[in-house]
């Protein structure tokens, strides 16, 4: 146990946590602040430190966690400085765990949503980190390759998602859309761009049968209705508009997975997407690119379909045979649904959180 570590067992409780994001939006914030909710409200208080507003400051201030603006270096030192926080938890990026190092917060947690890359800033950032947490065995797998983290102070896990709260029926999700009851109906959910693929997306849904619509919303923010670039532009106007819709930001992701008769993840860099465990739950088959933490959620064949990356034809057939094939859709669904229920509760991950809070790291191992 470091030094800083050991002051942590001098305080008295609340333990105060700082959770510090870029945006407070998306799927990284919503797990985070589900699992802080899921905590001993009477051991710990937190506050949400982000550079700027998200859609999820309102449900934050509801639940009666403060939310403070922090925007570049000098407010982050200024924010977490002062002995204003016993434990810094950081969701994204270096510049949160350099901050508070700077200013000598007594722990500092970062949680990985992603395979991390081998930049000299996340070098830096590692060296003043105590504890790492990975979304995804794939992910804690490459920290461990890059040395990024010792075995004995990481640990991978699942993103928390409050199951009960994502009911939800098939009818009034189609009603949001505006789509029949009798389409058939394939969705993708995150940023239209990069990474994500929204291009393979497209080019999927072109091969498929005239009755199917490819509907792709953005959990994470963005501007409503943006179209993800001119290739999907193209296929839009060859398909007529009709059966690729593009519904930029919202914030209903969960009302709306009720109406898709499966999810796609078409994306390269992929911890465990929190839309697919959102998935799981509500009962829609999965499939999935072979991105790194892929495999987490999806056994191929068991709970879900696996294809090769960038390879529309591929993810055409994958989705084709869980159309044609309902009842194995349905078999394999409920299978997800009792993979994620236990790994993915918030009281699971909350009992993560307050062993690494409140512990050594010597007290866990990298699952």
């Amino acid at each position: 146990m470091t030094e800083r570590s050991e002051s942590i067992d001098r305080h008295s409780t609340p333990l105060r946590v700082a959770l510090v994001l870029d945006r407070f939006e998306g799927g990284p914030a919503r797990a985070a602040l589900t699992a802080a909710l899921a905590l001993d409200a009477e051991a710990y208080a937190h506050t949400v430190v982000s550079a700027e507003a998200g859609g999820l400051d309102a449900w934050a201030q509801e639940s009666g966690v403060e939310v403070v603006r922090a925007a570049g270096p000098r407010a982050l030192e200024q924010a977490l400085g002062g002995g204003a926080y016993d434990i810094v938890h950081t969701h994204e990026g270096t510049a949160g765990r350099l901050a508070a190092a700077r200013v000598g917060v007594a722990r500092v947690v970062h949680t990985w949503y992603s395979p991390p890359a081998p930049t000299l800033a996340e070098r830096r950032a590692a060296r003043h980190t105590d504890v790492f947490l990975a979304v995804g065995a794939r992910t804690a797998s490459r920290a461990l390759r890059l040395g990024l983290a010792a075995p004995e102070r990481l640990r991978a896990i699942w993103p928390a998602v409050d199951l009960p709260n994502l009911a939800s029926t098939r009818t009034r999700a189609r009603r949001i859309l505006g789509l029949p009851l009798g389409a058939q109906v394939v969705g993708g959910i995150g940023p239209a761009h990069g990474t994500r693929r929204p291009d393979v997306f497209a080019r999927a849904i072109a091969r498929l049968p005239g009755g199917v619509y490819g509907v792709w919303a953005d959990g994470d923010g963005g501007p409503a209705a943006r179209l993800p670039g001119r290739l999907s532009r193209r296929l839009t106007e060859r398909l007529g508009g009709e059966r690729l819709m593009w519904l930029g930001r919202r914030d209903d992701i969960a009302d709306l997975l009720p109406g898709f008769d499966v999810l796609v993840m078409t994306g390269r860099h992929e911890g465990v997407p929190y839309a697919a465990v959102q998935a799981a739950a509500a009962g829609v088959p999965l499939v999935a690119t072979v991105a790194p933490s892929g495999p987490d959620i999806i056994l191929a064949g068991e709970t879900g379909l696996l294809t090769a990356p960038g390879d529309p034809g591929q993810l055409a057939d994958a989705v084709a045979y869980l159309l044609d094939n309902p009842a194995e859709a349905r078999r394999m669904s409920r299978a997800a649904l009792t993979r994620v229920a236990d790994r993915c509760s918030p009281r699971s991950l909350s009992v993560i959180l307050h062993a690494v809070y409140r512990e050594s790291s010597s007290h866990f191992d990298c699952m």
